[in-house]
Parts: C-alpha cells; structure tokens; sequence
C-alpha cells in the first residue's frame, strides 16, 4: 500500500513539474515571439482626430443625422 502511494505521488511530481516547465517555456517563447514581432514589423503611428476637436455647427450635424435616417428608411 505504502509503494502505491510513494508512486502516485512520484508521478504527481513528475507531471506537475512537466506541466510548469512547459508553460514556462511557452512564456519565455511567447515574449521572444513579441520581441522578435516588434523588432521586425514595428507597429505604424496612427494620428487620430479628436472629435472635441471637430467644429460642426447644430445645423450641419442635423442635416448629417436627417440624411442618416433617411438612408436608414430607404433600406428597410
């Protein structure tokens, strides 16, 4: 009884730690991946316009929301 219990808890061990090393490696390959990404296709500089920056005036932006509706009717 003793040795299948001294077993069980051998093949628990082994297993958790094969279990750990592997998602440390799957870790480490992750981050090198990203570096290696990064490093080599670095991301474009997108410039975004704010909409506070926006000057539309209330008829402009109801003409705007008119003919959005409008549309909106002529597809249904």
């Amino acid at each position: 009884m003793e040795n299948l219990i001294l077993e069980s808890v051998k093949v628990m061990i082994v297993g958790m730690s094969t279990v750990f090393a592997f998602l440390c490696f799957m870790i480490w390959f992750l981050k090198a991946q990203g570096w290696l990404l990064t490093r080599f296709f670095p991301q474009a500089k997108h410039t975004t316009t704010a909409v506070a920056d926006l000057k539309i005036s209330d008829a402009t932006l109801t003409k705007v929301v008119l003919a959005a509706i409008d549309e909106y009717k002529k597809k249904r």
